[in-house]
């Protein structure tokens, strides 16, 4: 074919690649910081139903790396990275 087209064979389209995976479940992960943590943790997460919630201490997380978990937070849940482990969930 002409300026390096490829005919596809009979009967078979082509399908778009994509590197995302849509989210089976929507999910709702946010962070919260606190002045102190039980036992003097930096990080503790917790998930209850429909929702996953990280807090952190202020003592030992800087404001720029809160600020980088929680971009990155949005990024796993808005390309379907994230399983939730709640009662439905898929």
């Amino acid at each position: 074919m002409a300026g390096g087209e490829i005919k596809q064979p009979a009967g078979e389209e082509e399908v778009p690649q994509t590197n995302r995976s849509e989210p089976q479940t929507v999910a709702e992960v946010r962070l919260e910081v606190r002045d102190v943590l039980p036992g003097d943790r930096a990080v503790i997460g917790v998930e209850q139903d429909g929702e996953f919630v990280w807090l952190t201490s202020r003592k030992y997380v800087h404001p720029k790396a809160v600020d980088e978990f929680q971009e990155l937070l949005g990024r796993i849940v808005r390309e379907g990275w994230w399983v939730q482990n709640w009662p439905g969930a898929r």
